[in-house]
């Protein structure tokens, strides 16, 4: 099969590790109680999967396609499908199609890594081709942006997915079938992942678009163009920085509008993904201190502005020239500083930018 991917550079300074065991005051967090105050945001986003291109979670179980038939509710589909002798069954639920939330989180935590200074986490390549401080984040006094917010060896994370349904408002199963070429393992020790150092060369990354050169030939289900998944994304004690930098990662900055790649065949042009926030449940620290106060809930103008707001503190901001008198005084590290690498975004908005009207 022919090459279709290519690969997001690594940012010239290396990765910004923390010690989370070390904060105190404002800056302290974890996983013990909510930091509900102007520094840090838990609560909930609600999110809308619309499928682009077509998509299968294969769930590693080929079946008979009179078994899928008899979960199909329409009839005249459900006859074209009990011919067909095997399929490659996805992942479901109660016989409708879901998306795990460990496969959104990993697509997430993907872009989120290649946009901030943050470790190669998983790779296939040996531990001597991997840059200078770039190796995975083992000890949680020394963890990078991604690990500190999707979680490390022995550290949870800050945020946690759920599966993604298929439209509950919709009766029928959600699956159609259709056909995939073959597809074959990463070769890591291809010259291509490397660059002139013996380094990896970056992280690797699939286009929306493909060019078919292989004919399709196997028979799996799938969910089509238009169908609609729902899900949502608990968050604690994040800061608005970091808060901004998974809403670009989900594709919701204005700028740079990325569609996500779900799924199995992302190699030939499925899996794309468009996430819509539809609203945001933010916690506050009233909800504990009275029976009646809830949590304030975003939506309309108001989710839209406070995404914005998230996303600029995310990224850098123009810096004003300092005054003589404040040239010599130590820069003090904001745990709320830009967390966002503007070159990486760019390339990655290359990759997986969507057209306006997607």
């Amino acid at each position: 099969m022919p090459r279709n991917y290519d690969f997001v550079s690594l940012p010239q300074q290396k990765p910004d590790r923390v010690n989370i065991q070390g904060k105190e005051g404002k800056d302290k967090f974890g996983h013990d109680k909510y930091q509900l105050n102007t520094q840090r945001f838990s609560g909930k986003l609600f999110l809308d999967l619309t499928v682009v291109s077509p998509l299968t979670v294969n769930s590693g179980i080929t079946v008979m396609g009179s078994d899928l038939a008899q979960q199909t509710l329409d009839a005249t589909s459900a006859k074209y499908v009990a011919t067909i002798s095997l399929i490659q069954s996805s992942v479901q639920q109660n016989q409708r199609l879901i998306i795990p939330g460990s496969s959104l989180k990993g697509v997430v935590r993907s872009i989120y890594e290649a946009i901030t200074r943050s470790c190669v986490c998983k790779t296939n390549a040996p531990n001597a081709k991997v840059p200078d401080g770039y190796s995975e984040c083992k000890d949680i006094s020394q963890l990078c942006p991604a690990c500190v917010t999707f979680g490390a060896m022995s550290w949870l994370g800050l945020v946690h997915f759920h599966d993604a349904k298929y439209d509950p408002d919709n009766d029928k199963p959600g699956f159609q079938t259709g056909l995939i070429p073959p597809l074959f393992s990463p070769q890591p020790d291809a010259v291509v992942y490397y660059d002139k150092n013996n380094k990896i060369r970056g992280r690797k990354f699939y286009p929306h678009s493909y060019e078919e050169e292989v004919k399709p030939t196997i028979r799996i289900q799938q969910a089509e163009t238009g169908k609609k998944f729902i899900t949502y994304v608990n968050y604690a004690n994040l800061t608005k920085s970091q808060l901004g930098t998974l809403l670009i990662a989900l594709g919701q900055d204005p700028e740079n509008r990325l569609g996500l790649k779900i799924g199995s065949g992302k190699a030939v042009g499925m899996g794309t993904m468009r996430i819509d926030v539809v609203k945001i449940e933010q916690l506050n620290i009233n909800r504990y201190l009275s029976y009646t106060a809830n949590s304030s809930i975003l939506e309309g103008e108001k989710l839209k502005t406070f995404i914005l707001d998230a996303i600029k503190s995310a990224k850098p901001q123009p810096q004003a020239t300092p005054a003589k008198n404040q040239l010599n005084k130590p820069v003090v590290k904001s745990a709320n500083q830009p967390l966002v690498q503007l070159e990486q975004l760019q390339k990655i908005k290359a990759l997986l930018g969507l057209a306006k009207n997607t």
